[in-house]
């Protein structure tokens, strides 16, 4: 008898992107995302359950025995009940790169440009690694760069229009953001140019925040919430 897998909530934004970047660096590089309300959920997750979503460890480690894909569906629910959707699965039968596997839109490898799997302005991405005499690679997110630019004219903007305080607080917001190795590096560099243009504009030295590395963090909560506990909210 096959035990059906308990489909657990990550506890937070930054929890699930943990999950997503745990899962692409395991081989899930294939993925298809979305929106939709949480009322449509029960109508959504039969078409998504083909896929094998349910499976638990040892069904999972029976079907990499057969060559079999491994699928993940993410869910996120934001704060006006919509909810990001994301499956993540590797190569192989039944998969979502299974070119006899059924369609549910046009899957994506999160390895090509362009392809990058993306959530709240951030995207995931595999790059090589600077290490002396090592050629290695991880996964991280990173700002998408659109919205880079963005950011970066809008800390110009706030130094020439604003107030050393008000300055401070975009550093700040800046900080707060989700410090993955890419992001962390990104933010680095938007915080000393706002702290350069303020001594150019005349508001004195900004001390910037020594910004911490992401470390593990648990991603769910305990006990932890179920999808079957929230299609019953």
């Amino acid at each position: 008898m096959t035990t059906r897998k308990t489909i657990k909530l990550p506890r937070s934004k930054t929890a699930a992107m943990l999950l997503m970047q745990q899962l692409a660096a395991a081989g899930h590089y294939y993925y298809l995302s979305g929106q939709l309300p949480a009322t449509k959920l029960g109508r959504f997750l039969p078409k998504v359950e083909q896929f094998g979503i349910y499976r638990d460890a040892p069904g999972r480690a029976y079907d990499r025995r057969k060559r079999r894909a491994s699928v993940h569906l993410i869910l996120v629910e934001h704060d006006n009940r919509e909810v990001f959707w994301c499956l993540l699965s590797t190569a192989g039968k039944g998969g979502l790169a299974d070119p006899d596997a059924p369609s549910l839109g046009a899957v994506k490898d999160s390895r090509l440009r362009g392809q990058h799997l993306r959530f709240l302005g951030y995207e995931l991405l595999e790059y090589e690694k600077r290490m002396p005499k090592v050629k290695t690679t991880t996964w991280t997110w990173r700002i998408e760069p659109t919205r880079y630019a963005e950011f970066e004219a809008a800390a110009v903007q706030t130094v020439r229009e604003r107030d050393k305080p008000a300055i401070i607080a975009m550093i700040e917001r800046h900080s707060a953001m989700p410090l993955f190795s890419g992001v962390r590096g990104q933010v680095l560099k938007l915080n000393q140019l706002a702290a350069k243009l303020a001594g150019k504009f005349g508001h004195g030295v900004v001390e910037l925040p020594t910004l911490p590395y992401m470390v593990k963090l648990p991603l769910y909560d305990s006990p932890p919430r179920t999808l079957a506990g929230f299609l019953d909210e």
